[in-house]
Parts: structure tokens; C-alpha cells; sequence
């Protein structure tokens, strides 16, 4: 039989627009490990760290592959470069220095720059967003500044960058278009937003002329990348119930294309298949998340807002498993990791869970919360930790 221990409600609120947190007397519980039939025994290869991390603040702030490096960053404003390899450091700046944010900005001096947007990275160029409204590009051979932006709204998820735009998501809405070689902004999209929406916002995509967004009112959109128009939306739920709490159907997942479909989930809504071309769902089943969808082998994977993981058949919806053993423990997206899908929890384990069949069949405690899921590059699973410790993690 499992075992279910309770922690505070406190330590595991959800986080909504404006920082604050949800408080309350009553506890939610959280399955302990269970022991399990280890086919594999996962290790650390080398492990280093990345300024003081993101303290106790949401984000989703990642690592990024470039060449044969690894990029990271902090809250406060430090970015490293790793060889991917060794873990041995290759450069380090600090963007309150170099953009001389420490003396005057349009927020309070001294303040730390709150990076929680990125990274991303293309044609040897990595891209981030700050809650202050900046947009930094950084040349990745060695941290040097190639542009600096402040768009004035905070920017909490990956930029996506291609056809020349990197295009960004404010958490009250807009979409912002910047010129990818000079940082200029070229157009803005401005969308309604709910009275209570969720902490964090989808990442943008861009593809075939397109930029693809999830937004706060439970909506797929599509906005034509030259000029932010409008193409189609595609609805994922319907705000429903008495409270603000319960109408919340934010779409906060990065859309998934493959094929001829867009695939995206909503909080207190659906997981759906959407026709790339015309916004048409093809199909939808009940799922309710705020993590990203991964895409691998024909299955989409998912992490719902209970913590289940679950494999589905991404042309007719059908899922093929799904596992219930991390309730209540804060479990990342999933990414596949060769023949595993892998996700991390807050009480600080990765967990490997077979591919088709859905069993765990190996876990590595890593002693500090994984906050965000961990990025896969060949045979090297790459993890940032909450108090800024990058691993790296092999089979």
C-alpha cells in the first residue's frame, strides 16, 4: 500500500499574477517513494553552480545547449558558460554590471535583475527575459552583450526566436516582437487577461511564418509574424464555476507542432490536437496542466496538475498509461531520455520512467528541489537545481 504524508499548503501553494501566494490552514498530502525494480542506475558525471540560483521564487529558468557548451543563469543576474563535457566554467558575466543595472533602472536600484525568462539560444546567440522587463542577447562564445531591450513587462518564459523576430511573452498578455539582429521592438499584441490567472505564461513558438502562443483566457492563438495580426485561436477551456479560483484555464505550455498539428493543454481544460493551418481541433481529451507537453516517438507525454504522468497517442488521443506515483510532489514536464521519460520533484529526485510501459525503473536523488525539467543533449541529461546547481546525469 503507498504511503501519503501531508506538507502545509504553504510550501506547495500555487503562485498567481502579482507574486503572492495562496495561504491557508488546510494541508495537501504527497505520496512517499515506493521501492521499485531498478533496470538502471542513473549517476552524476559532474556537477557545478550557477550564481545563487532562483531562491524560493517561481520560475522555470533553464540551461541551454550551445555547441559544445552549456549556459545557465540566475535570478539575480549572473550567466555562465560550461563545457558540456567536464562542467569546467568557459566564461561568467554578471548583467546588473555589464548593463549598469546596479545604479539607476526604471525599477529600484539595487534590486536584483529577476531573470526568469529563457534561455534560449539560435545561431550562437542566447536570448533571456527578466520580471524587469528586459531582454538580453548574449553572444555564447563568450558572454558578451549583443543587445539589451526593456520592454516593461515581465517576461517569465522562453523567448522563441527565427525568421529574424525574438518574440516574447508579457505575463498581462502581450506579445512582443523584437528585430533579432538590433533588440528593436517592430509590434506589440495586446490580449485580454482574467482578473486571477496563474503564475508564469506559455512560451511562445515560431514556425512557418507564425508565432504560436497559449494564453491566459484558455486559448491557443496564432499571430502572424511580420506584423502580430491575428490568424486563428483555438479554445481549450471555458472558464467555469463561482470563485476566481475556479474559473482559472490558463494555457501556460509551449505549443507542440508535428506533423500537420499543433498540440497544447490547459489548466482546468483539455489536451488537444489542433489543425496547424486552420485552428481546428481534431481532437481533445480532459487534462488539466501547466506544464509543457513533450512530443517523442508519436506519444505525447504529459504532466498533469496532480502530478500524474501520462502517454498518450498523438493522432487519435488515446492514452496508453499513465503513471499516479508522485502525487503532490511538484513533478516537472517530462523529457525523454532515451528509452526513459524523466522527471524531477521538489523533494530533489529525478525519476525514470519506462518509455511504453510507464513503470519507474530508476531514480537519483540530486538533494535539492528540481524546479524545472532537465534538458537532454546525446547521452547526458543536463538538470539546474533551485539553489543553482547545474548536473549533469548519464545512464
Amino acid at each position: 500500500m503507498k504511503q501519503v504524508k501531508t506538507l502545509g499548503l504553504a510550501a506547495l501553494a500555487t503562485l498567481f499574477v502579482g507574486g503572492c501566494s495562496l495561504f491557508s490552514t488546510e494541508e495537501i498530502t504527497y505520496k512517499e517513494l515506493q521501492s521499485f525494480d531498478a533496470q538502471i542506475n542513473p549517476r552524476v558525471v559532474w556537477d557545478t553552480s550557477v550564481g545563487d540560483g532562483i531562491d524560493t521564487f517561481f520560475s522555470h529558468l533553464n540551461p541551454v545547449i550551445v555547441g559544445d557548451s552549456i549556459i545557465a543563469a540566475d535570478r539575480r543576474g549572473v550567466v555562465e558558460a560550461f563545457d558540456r563535457a567536464t562542467g569546467n566554467e568557459l566564461w561568467r558575466v554578471d548583467l546588473r554590471s555589464v548593463l549598469d543595472l546596479e545604479k539607476s533602472s526604471w525599477w529600484s536600484a539595487g534590486e536584483p535583475m529577476r531573470i526568469a525568462g529563457g534561455l534560449s539560444a539560435l545561431n550562437g546567440v542566447v536570448y533571456l527575459g527578466s520580471e524587469n522587463g528586459d531582454v538580453v542577447a548574449l553572444n555564447a562564445a563568450d558572454g558578451s552583450v549583443k543587445w539589451h531591450q526593456v520592454v516593461r513587462s515581465e517576461i517569465m518564459s522562453d523567448p522563441a526566436i527565427g525568421g529574424g523576430f525574438v518574440v516574447v511573452k508579457g505575463s498581462t498578455g502581450e506579445v512582443i516582437a523584437l528585430n533579432e539582429e538590433t533588440g528593436e521592438e517592430l509590434w506589440k499584441h495586446t490580449s485580454e487577461t482574467p482578473a486571477l490567472s496563474l503564475r508564469g505564461t506559455s512560451s511562445p513558438v515560431y514556425e512557418q511564418g507564425g508565432i504560436f502562443v497559449g494564453t491566459s483566457t484558455g486559448k491557443v492563438i496564432v499571430l502572424i509574424a511580420e506584423n502580430g495580426q491575428p490568424a486563428w485561436e483555438a479554445r481549450l477551456a471555458i472558464p467555469s464555476g463561482t470563485t476566481e479560483l475556479q474559473r482559472l484555464v490558463d494555457v501556460d505550455s509551449r505549443p507542440v507542432l508535428a506533423g500537420r498539428f499543433v498540440y497544447n493543454v490547459a489548466y482546468n481544460g483539455a489536451l488537444a490536437a489542433i489543425e496547424a493551418n486552420t485552428g481546428e481541433i481534431a481532437w481533445r481529451r480532459d487534462y488539466s496542466s501547466y506544464q509543457n507537453v513533450l512530443f517523442a516517438g508519436g506519444r505525447l507525454f504529459v504532466t498533469d496538475a496532480d502530478d500524474a504522468i501520462s502517454a498518450l497517442d498523438a493522432q487519435g488521443g488515446v492514452e496508453l498509461w499513465s503513471n499516479n506515483d508522485y502525487t503532490g510532489r511538484n513533478v516537472t514536464a517530462p523529457v525523454r531520455f532515451g528509452d526513459y521519460i524523466v522527471v524531477g520533484d521538489r523533494f530533489g529526485y529525478l525519476h525514470f520512467i519506462n518509455l511504453l510501459s510507464g513503470v519507474t525503473e530508476g531514480r537519483l536523488e540530486v538533494g535539492e528541489d528540481v524546479y524545472t525539467a532537465p534538458i537532454v543533449v546525446d547521452d547526458t541529461l543536463y538538470v539546474q537545481l533551485r539553489d543553482g546547481s547545474l548536473l549533469a546525469v548519464r545512464i
